[in-house]
């Protein structure tokens, strides 16, 4: 498969130190890819660069097959980018500005404004700006990114300082946009757990290097699987287990819980040997490595 943006060993120093060392990175039609690391691991120099937004030190850009820092490479009008929260006119509607960037970006077609606004929900939205919250901003600023029908979205830390609720409907925004629309997107966020829920595969990146490119599937097959039981008496529960089965590696929490990890024993077998022995189950379940417990247990702080 060929990729739609491609980098072959683009890297960018700042006075000593390099803020993206020497990076290969493929992106491909149809993903989500997420770029996961610490704060100055070098996620932003990375989506600044592929927008432009800074120069590199060295290396190439292609986007959709041609050279992306050509100013007649076409492809880069496929491209979405937003790096930032925009800066948009506080006093103007939604719509007031997106037709003022509209005309800035040479996008004539008003109707194509009613479609981005319709796709992020703010279109029947009168009040200002001013008086929007900051998801409703997140969402304005993703409408700006599709004025010009890009193939291609780059988000760098979209979610920042959303609720619940604004996370809610980015994720479900993004979605639609991936799996109806077919855009391809490349984001970045310091919420782990959300990523997991959006992206296909992951990329970390720490001191300006990528460390790992893995897919979701792989991350879920190489993470830890573990056991958790919740009952009335741990420590009866504890003793039964240390007694029946060998080996076991298990940790009592404070709610009563204890995590078994990993279980080498059928689950079912384990809550029948608790049950003979009356000890109550209030709570079985299994759970798998989630992102966040991936990226931690690789030695990276967040």
């Amino acid at each position: 498969m060929n990729p739609v943006l491609q980098t072959k060993q683009l890297s960018k120093k700042f006075k000593h130190d390099y803020g993206l060392q020497p990076t290969d990175f493929n992106l491909y039609e149809g993903e989500i890819c997420a770029i996961i690391g610490r704060n100055g691991a070098g996620k932003s120099t990375l989506f600044k660069l592929i927008a432009n937004q800074i120069h590199p030190t060295s290396g190439s850009i292609k986007l959709f097959g041609e050279d992306g820092y050509n100013i007649n490479n076409q492809g880069r009008k496929r491209v979405g980018f937003m790096i930032e929260t925009p800066e948009f006119i506080s006093n103007f509607t939604a719509y007031q500005n997106l037709y003022y960037f509209s005309i800035q970006r040479g996008v004539t077609n008003n109707e194509k404004i009613e479609e981005v606004l319709t796709l992020v929900g703010l279109k029947n939205i009168t009040k200002k700006v001013k008086q929007y919250s900051l998801g409703m901003k997140q969402r304005l600023g993703i409408a700006l990114a599709l004025l010009t029908g890009p193939d291609i979205l780059v988000l760098d830390e979209p979610i920042n300082g959303l609720d619940a609720q604004g996370i809610k409907r980015f994720r479900d925004l993004i979605l639609k946009l991936n799996e109806e629309n077919g855009i391809t997107i490349l984001i970045s966020s310091h919420i782990l757990n959300e990523l997991q829920q959006l992206a296909y595969r992951f990329v970390f990146i720490e001191k300006g290097e990528i460390i790992e490119d893995i897919s979701k599937e792989q991350m879920l097959s190489k993470g830890k699987r573990q056991l958790i039981i919740k009952v009335d008496k741990p420590e009866s529960a504890v003793r039964i287990l240390e007694e029946h089965i060998e080996n076991i590696k298990y940790k009592v929490l404070h709610n009563k819980e204890i995590v078994i990890e990993p279980p080498n024993i059928e689950s079912s077998d384990i809550n029948k040997l608790l049950l003979n022995n009356n000890i109550a189950v209030e709570e079985f379940k299994i759970e798998t490595t989630n992102l966040e417990d991936y990226f931690l247990n690789k030695g990276v702080e967040k």
